[in-house]
């Protein structure tokens, strides 16, 4: 496009812009049609300037489409690590993942003081087996420097035919120096609950709130409800979010009544209460697990469980993610994703950048049994008094609970174990 010609395109768009706002624009909007407007323009006509220069004068050959839509990429990313400028095939990777199943790694990722860091992987995928952690820092993907890289161009990288390999160049806390993982893409097919007994506590796991959770949840706790177990241990450690309608029907699945979150934004006709809808599948005692990895919508959770005192919370502090995303489609296939609101606990507090603390903080550990030594009991010694004859019942070799099977080197879930037994024993005792 010749430079008169885009001057004249900008000059007819200026005009029709101005008579928009002088006529009263769209119904219900006020315009103040002062000085700042007419900067708008003039910053407009710059834009239009440095465009055609860059266009006609760069060293290499770059068209119109992509000088725009990287400028608006990089305006939205601007804002803040969650708002993003997406492309039609952008946009249609985001439906595609919401639903549970696409191809890639695995990672949920997220900008922190401008470094591509993993707020957790996801269970099961090639990026868990792999070994990848929470706040990893990517430094490079396939040799490429993730530095001045938007989030969505890295998750276009990452994400690929399955079969096919990424290299990811990682950093790491309390590592000396860089070190290289490559993983192999794979279709992620996300089960988003999980569930088992361990010593007759439910243990469950929620890995993403994603389409069909919260129903996922109900079904995995009526099975286990069937198993009388005492309490169970609701584990959203490295849960990234997801969808908050999903964290608002789980929240109604374990509280009565009350606040489970509202949101409040800018505008405050958008601003909003969920309040529980009492149609409650479990009452029994319940303790979440947390950790750095647990974000968004885990943490709408969390902090509807601490504050409606329905649950005790366990393990280390959240991630801190308190903003709410809306997704915009735009008329080319094209969307936004664009930070509209903060969300606050039922005690109207904001998690933003400071997370959820613990009712108990429990560092995660790992279990090691003590190798057994030299030891002397009662029944070494001489003459030592025997057994009450009537007392038939045999001694039974006891397996302590941190070598079950269930837990392996949990030690954070073990904690969580114990502390729901000991919840159990004190209610029984004062039913006594």
């Amino acid at each position: 496009m010749k430079r008169k010609n885009l001057y004249a395109i900008l000059f007819l768009v200026i005009i029709v812009s101005i008579a928009f706002v002088l006529s009263g624009g769209l119904a219900g909007f006020s315009h103040d049609v002062s000085t700042p407007n007419v900067k708008k323009y003039q910053k407009i006509k710059t834009f239009a300037e440095v465009m055609s220069i860059v266009e006609h004068n760069y060293v290499h050959k770059v068209g119109s489409d992509k000088l725009i839509t990287d400028a608006l990429k990089g305006m939205v990313s601007s804002l803040d690590p969650h708002s993003s400028y997406m492309t039609k095939e952008d946009y249609k990777e985001l439906e595609t993942s919401m639903k549970g199943k696409f191809g890639g790694l695995g990672i949920r990722i997220s900008m922190v003081n401008g470094l591509l860091t993993i707020i957790s992987p996801i269970d099961d995928t090639p990026a868990y087996r792999a070994g990848l952690k929470a706040k990893d820092v990517i430094l490079k993907i396939n040799g490429k420097s993730t530095m001045g890289m938007s989030m969505q161009d890295a998750v276009n990288i990452m994400r690929g035919k399955p079969g096919t390999k990424v290299t990811l160049t990682i950093m790491r806390q309390n590592s000396k120096k860089p070190f290289d993982v490559t993983i192999t893409r794979a279709i992620i097919k996300i089960k988003s609950v999980k569930f088992k007994v361990i010593d007759n506590v439910g243990y469950v796991r929620i890995s993403q709130f994603q389409s069909g959770t919260a129903d996922e949840l109900k079904s995995a706790l009526k099975k286990l409800t069937n198993k009388h177990i005492v309490g169970i241990v609701l584990d959203l450690r490295n849960n990234p979010g997801g969808l908050l309608s999903q964290a608002v029907d789980v929240c109604n699945l374990f509280i009565k009544k009350g606040v489970i979150v509202s949101i409040k934004g800018r505008n405050s006709m958008e601003n909003r209460t969920f309040y529980a809808t009492g149609d409650v599948k479990f009452n029994k005692p319940i303790v979440v697990l947390i950790n750095s990895g647990s974000a968004s919508a885990a943490e709408i959770v969390t902090g509807c469980l601490k504050d409606n005192r329905r649950a005790v919370i366990m393990g280390e502090r959240s991630f801190g993610k308190g903003s709410v995303q809306s997704i915009i489609p735009l008329p080319d296939g094209s969307a936004l994703r664009l930070t509209t609101a903060e969300y606050y606990t039922p005690n109207d507090i904001s998690i933003q950048a400071k997370g959820i603390e613990p009712n108990i903080v429990v560092p995660q550990a790992l279990i090691k049994p003590e190798k057994e030594g030299f030891s002397i009991r009662e029944s070494d010694l001489s003459h030592h008094l025997s057994a009450d004859k009537n007392n038939k019942e045999k001694i039974k070799k006891v397996v302590p609970l941190e070598f079950n099977k269930g837990i392996g080197n949990d030690y954070q879930l073990l904690r969580a174990i114990e502390l729901i037994k000991a919840e159990k024993f004190i209610c029984t005792k004062k039913q006594q």
